[in-house]
């Protein structure tokens, strides 16, 4: 496993794994190329048709803040989740669409602290107070969409940067069993105290738990991708043993390791 090409992408389970969101949703994650300093992609969410009974869309902590846009209610707002899995109820017509900023980018597109954002849902239009995006709910076609917020995240980023946070992430994600706060805090040059008013304000949550995300997202990324044992894997990311490791996917996830490779197979 080559750690010098790791990058932190979060997964999210339920367009992997669970055969009736699969059945009913559909769930893309587009690359951008152009943006790939800033979010980790823009992802379309649709039911297939009008659906006649709710579906369950469980969405991991990641620490990401979405831009989320609901074009069936014509909402946009602003979400992260970094406490525990969300379960969301979709039901009727789905249609959204979103843009995943990655760790501390939106603190860096914004200057608005990330822990204002962080577990809760702000409408856009009490954040970005110079620009309205309206004007995408008017428009049906994906590819324009994904054209217009394209735009619109270029002309924010113009400028910016100053790309250190996200890539202290990559860093932390690449073997999380080695890092500790204390470790995190002696590299930045801070005391353990100012190191987390730092975290708060650029990814909305503190050193400890942000190293929890990256641990849970690391696993399931070995899970899905990787031809490695549970107990090398648990062993990699700094669990205590096997069923420590099993005990923190199933409580972050709902389904067990063993479960996940073989739904995913």
């Amino acid at each position: 496993m080559n750690k010098s090409k790791i990058m932190y992408y979060p997964k999210q389970i339920p367009y992997l794994l669970d055969r009736e969101f699969q059945e009913n949703v559909e769930y893309i994650e587009h690359t951008i190329k152009e943006l790939e300093n800033y979010c980790m992609c823009i992802w379309t969410m649709k039911s297939k048709k009008i659906l006649n009974k709710t579906i369950s869309n469980n969405i991991l902590p990641d620490a990401c803040i979405d831009l989320v846009i609901d074009f069936s209610n014509h909402t946009i707002c602003f979400a992260g989740f970094s406490k525990e899995t969300e379960n969301f109820q979709l039901n009727k017509q789905i249609d959204y669409m979103g843009v995943r900023l990655k760790p501390s980018i939106f603190y860096l597109l914004y200057n608005i602290e990330a822990d204002k954002i962080m577990d809760h849902e702000i409408p856009f239009c009490d954040i970005e107070k110079k620009i309205n995006l309206e004007d995408i709910l008017t428009l049906k076609n994906t590819n324009e969409r994904i054209t217009y917020l394209t735009n619109y995240l270029l002309q924010k980023a113009k400028g910016k940067k100053e790309m250190l946070f996200m890539e202290v992430v990559d860093e932390l994600y690449k073997n999380p069993k080695e890092q500790t706060v204390m470790d995190i805090s002696k590299k930045f040059g801070y005391n353990e105290r100012h190191l987390y008013r730092i975290f708060k304000t650029n990814y909305g949550v503190s050193p400890k738990v942000l190293l929890n995300i990256l641990r849970l997202h690391l696993c399931l990324t070995l899970i899905l991708e990787k031809n490695m044992d549970l107990i090398d894997i648990a062993l990699f990311c700094g669990f205590y043993d096997q069923s420590h490791f099993i005990r923190e996917i199933k409580k972050y996830t709902g389904i067990s390791p063993l479960k996940i490779i073989e739904d995913y197979q």
